[in-house]
């Protein structure tokens, strides 16, 4: 059973408030960690910039979902998943033609490795 749902439609697209340059916005899919991961979109246009930063206790996962998007100088294409511990610095990031990307934040670091054969139990007993 689904506990929250979240439709493209339903979603509001905000300037992005964190400190930049040029045009980015945000939408957030999710902020409340009792349902996973924080889960947002970012579309930075063309020339976008975020500086270089951390997250305090939180990892961060970024993913291109369409684009170019350079991370401390390298370019990366659509497809590709970077990741981040907490309290580690990234980017700038930047972009040449524009991007979208879906990022989610863990409300803290871990020290271990999931165990997907939990995944795979679970789904069993589904079956």
């Amino acid at each position: 059973m689904v506990d929250h749902e979240v439709l493209d439609g339903q979603l509001k697209t905000d300037r992005f408030p964190f400190p930049s340059e040029g045009d980015i916005t945000l939408r957030v899919r999710n902020a409340n960690y009792t349902l996973g991961p924080v889960m947002l979109h970012i579309d930075m246009k063309p020339g976008a910039v975020i500086p270089a930063h951390l997250h305090k206790g939180l990892a961060e996962a970024l993913y291109i979902v369409e684009g170019d998007f350079t991370n401390e100088g390298k370019q990366y294409r659509a497809g590709t998943s970077l990741h981040f511990k907490a309290g580690k610095v990234h980017g700038p990031h930047t972009t040449k033609n524009g991007c979208r990307l879906l990022v989610l934040w863990t409300e803290r670091s871990s020290k271990e490795a999931a165990d997907l054969s939990d995944f795979t139990l679970a789904t069993q007993r589904a079956a």
